[in-house]
């Protein structure tokens, strides 16, 4: 009786089911690459076209990018950046020693529904916007004045800590993980909402001072 040959056979056909796999994928890749070049027409010429466009993006995104992003002065955006956590601080520790979470909250569903507006949450969002407004006049940045006017949001909504709330499962106790997770996402959304508003009107404050001096300029010059 001949040995059986089933395992030379099957080395074979995985041999040959291998080369077939590498042939294919060498097929799609330069498939791929034929295309790639084809839809781009990348050229000698189209080569050199986007070597000389890079440099006007490299300026853009290093220069009025990076200066509304960041800020145009540096030293003014760490401040801000540094100021973000003492106003969160002492804003927490204000509402924790007076109104306390519940009844602020309370203000500002009743405010928000205008079931029962309340004077002092209009003041707060004045305040906030005039941060973000101050943070575009200083030219700070779209990060370290959203960072600003997030840091009195984090402090108001982390007074949350240590309060009853009711649940599904029933009434629980909000940890601080719970209530710095929950904080740290109210900031976010307030802040670009407040930067939105206050940015604007900060940058055209500053424009309209600016285009005031011009002009008192020119007349004492006249």
């Amino acid at each position: 009786m001949r040995p059986s040959n089933a395992v030379p056979t099957a080395l074979s056909r995985t041999r040959s089911s291998l080369e077939r796999l590498s042939a294919g994928f060498r097929w799609l890749l330069a498939a791929l690459v034929t295309g790639l070049v084809a839809a781009l027409g990348l050229t000698r010429s189209g080569l050199h076209r986007l070597a000389a466009l890079r440099a006007p993006v490299v300026r853009v995104v290093r220069g009025p990018l990076a200066a509304l992003v960041l800020g145009r002065r540096a030293a003014v955006s760490v401040i801000l950046v540094g100021i973000t956590p003492v106003l969160a601080a002492l804003t927490a520790g204000a509402v924790a020693s007076t109104t306390g979470y519940r009844p602020l909250e309370r203000w500002l569903v009743g405010t928000w529904t205008g079931t029962d507006p309340r004077i002092v949450v209009f003041v707060g969002a004045a305040l906030l916007v005039g941060l973000a407004a101050a943070g575009a006049a200083a030219r700070a940045g779209l990060v370290p004045t959203g960072l600003l006017v997030a840091g009195p949001v984090f402090g108001v909504a982390v007074t949350r800590y240590g309060t009853v709330v009711s649940t599904y499962g029933g009434e629980r106790v909000v940890s601080l993980p719970d209530a710095v997770a929950v904080a740290a996402g109210v900031a976010a959304v307030g802040s670009v909402a407040v930067v939105a508003v206050g940015y604007p009107l900060g940058a055209a404050c500053r424009r309209a001072v600016r285009i005031v001096r011009t002009d008192r300029g020119e007349r004492n010059e006249e």
